[in-house]
């Protein structure tokens, strides 16, 4: 059985919050109607965004970790982000990381366009986007921001999923004995923890089989973290 890191662990719970982060960004944004105040719109336009920062940070975590995957994870993604008339994923893939750039570099508003359907707005997507040099342009596969998340939820989390199980991931144990060397470390760096309280944090027994069952909880919640979120139009209220 293969024994995790402490980094690749740590890469895995990174994981984990990043794609859970997303759950909770769209969550927030798709709990908008109208009529928006000015403080609503903002919200909005955080929360869309935060979709997409949480996303892309989670691909660029998972492409950088090549001791987690063993196959090509950004081949695998380019090569599923292909939709209808827009078969090109690599070009899919660009526009993402470019849209996700513009709105960390250059403050673009994903949020500026909407239709009203019922009483909520579909935002319009970004319909193209330039890299950096504006030396390439990408262009959105989707007419709607929320047809563009519905397609990046179909591929993204399942390739992750594939290319964890393809290498074993979820079957690996972690290195217990490294795990409670790290609690021990972490109590005796602790700036918040007062002194008593350390000595008797480092006195208690801290067993291994609760770090491997911290593990385990974790990796529960990283699968359920990948599934596909819920991006269809909430019915109208």
């Amino acid at each position: 059985m293969t024994t995790l890191s402490i980094a690749n662990r740590d890469m895995l719970h990174s994981l984990l919050w990043y794609m859970s982060a997303r759950q909770t960004a769209l969550r927030a944004a798709l709990s908008f109607r109208t009529q928006l105040s000015v403080t609503e719109q903002t919200d909005m336009r955080v929360h869309y965004s935060g979709y997409f920062l949480n996303l892309l940070a989670a691909i660029d975590l998972f492409r950088d970790t090549a001791t987690l995957q063993s196959n090509a994870f950004e081949a695998q993604l380019c090569s599923r982000l292909v939709f209808d008339v827009f078969q090109d994923g690599a070009a899919n893939y660009s526009y993402l990381r470019e849209l996700r750039n513009a709105v960390v570099h250059r403050g673009l508003d994903i949020t500026s366009a909407a239709h009203i359907d019922g009483n909520f707005p579909m935002i319009l997507a970004e319909p193209k986007v330039q890299n950096q040099k504006r030396t390439k342009t990408f262009f959105a596969f989707d007419k709607y921001l929320l047809h563009v998340i519905a397609k990046c939820e179909s591929v993204v989390g399942s390739v992750m999923l594939d290319c964890l199980n393809s290498a074993g991931i979820f079957d690996a144990t972690i290195d217990a004995g490294a795990a409670v060397a790290e609690y021990r470390e972490a109590v005796e760096q602790s700036h918040a923890m007062p002194d008593d309280v350390k000595v008797r944090a480092l006195a208690m027994e801290f067993k291994t089989e609760w770090a491997v069952a911290a593990h385990s909880s974790a990796m529960t919640k990283l699968r359920g973290a990948l599934a596909p979120c819920n991006a269809t139009k909430p019915s109208v209220s």
